[in-house]
């Protein structure tokens, strides 16, 4: 185990799970999203504790990531976003569910199950309300339905689509014409195929702010794990995670001395720098020297200095009583809003690309 890890608060995801069915009609369904390894929080770990909370469905990115799952022991209904072309037979023997979202995948999936006697197989429909990205368009609904009249080799469990700003105030008007198009695609689908499927639209801003369009299963993605872009229900959710490390070395530097590549830390003073076993290989953005950020030791906060190196970063101990061993929180479960603001970006790629080398650890 190394001394950097990352710590989840199971309390906290229990919390947040509880608040998410507060907003939720009792019959709603959730689907709780995997991927990218569980936004950087550990999709297996994660996984597990949600399977263990009935969750009723889980969703990941890629085929690779659902197989990973599967073979460590998760059970749990697997819809798969992006499925590929080429790995049919993965979705088959390992009982994953793909969203189609292309005619042309559709066509192609259904040759296959018919070359293989296969009937009744499990897809999702994505229908493009307005976002475009992957998404069945409007125009195309009435081939859908051709294709599907036709076909006894897939089974609709779902159709869904995905909301563009439903955390801006600002873009409510188009948010609005996005549920308006989904219930018609929807509808419409019903009314012309006979499997029984449900709708879900919601990710977490749309949770908060357009309860009236859950459906019958919602998706709040990094909202479970406690980070929200909705200003007003920000402290609703609580976040799970902080990234913990030791101090593996100090050593005492006469003022002028340099630290790091570059030489771009300069010492004003003579300084106490410690050596931190964590890197831009972990997900430590470079950017983060030069005193740009802060991490915390004995209740100190300590700056980071110099240039962030693959494994290992330096920060400056000077007037404070932390020496070699002693635990390092790089960021907690608040910090890392500032850490995000420091960036210009936003929490959820701060956690997402956290590598998966870091041990994930649940407490």
């Amino acid at each position: 185990m190394r001394e950097s890890h990352i710590e989840i608060d199971r309390k906290r995801l229990k919390h947040n799970l509880k608040t998410i069915k507060s907003h939720l009609q009792p019959d709603t369904k959730i689907l709780a999203n995997l991927k990218a390894n569980a936004y950087g929080l550990g999709a297996y770990e994660i996984g597990k504790y949600l399977e263990k909370q009935a969750i009723d469905y889980f969703s990941v990115a890629y085929i690779n990531e659902a197989v990973a799952l599967r073979q460590k022991g998760i059970q749990t209904n697997l819809l798969v976003f992006n499925p590929s072309f080429e790995h049919f037979d993965a979705l088959i023997n390992y009982r994953l569910e793909p969203e189609i979202s292309s005619l042309a995948y559709l066509n192609q999936l259904i040759a296959y199950l018919n070359q293989h006697q296969i009937t009744g197989f499990p897809i999702h429909l994505k229908l493009d309300t307005g976002m475009h990205r992957a998404g069945i368009m409007p125009e195309e609904l009435s081939d859908l339905i051709q294709i599907l009249q036709q076909t006894n080799s897939v089974s609709i469990k779902s159709v869904f689509s995905h909301l563009a700003a439903a955390e801006d105030p600002a873009e409510d008007p188009f948010t609005r014409s996005q549920i308006q198009t989904f219930d018609m695609m929807s509808r419409q689908l019903s009314k012309n195929i006979s499997d029984t499927f449900f709708r879900h639209l919601l990710n977490t801003a749309g949770i908060f702010r357009f309860p009236e369009a859950q459906y019958d299963m919602v998706r709040p993605g990094l909202g479970l794990f406690g980070y929200n872009l909705v200003s007003q229900h920000k402290d609703d959710l609580l976040p799970l995670a902080r990234l913990i490390t030791k101090i593996n070395q100090v050593k005492n530097l006469p003022t002028g001395s340099t630290v790091g590549y570059n030489r771009r830390f300069k010492a004003p003073q003579n300084s106490r720098i410690g050596l931190l076993p964590l890197g831009y290989a972990d997900g430590i953005d470079r950017r983060l020297g030069y005193h740009n950020f802060y991490v915390k030791c004995r209740r100190y906060k300590v700056p980071v200095v110099g240039t962030v190196s693959m494994d290992t970063m330096s920060i400056d101990l000077t007037g404070t009583p932390c020496e070699q061993g002693d635990e390092v929180i790089v960021f907690d479960y608040e910090s890392v809003y500032e850490l995000a603001h420091q960036l210009d970006t936003i929490p959820y790629e701060i956690i997402a690309r956290l590598s998966r080398r870091l041990p994930r650890k649940m407490v």
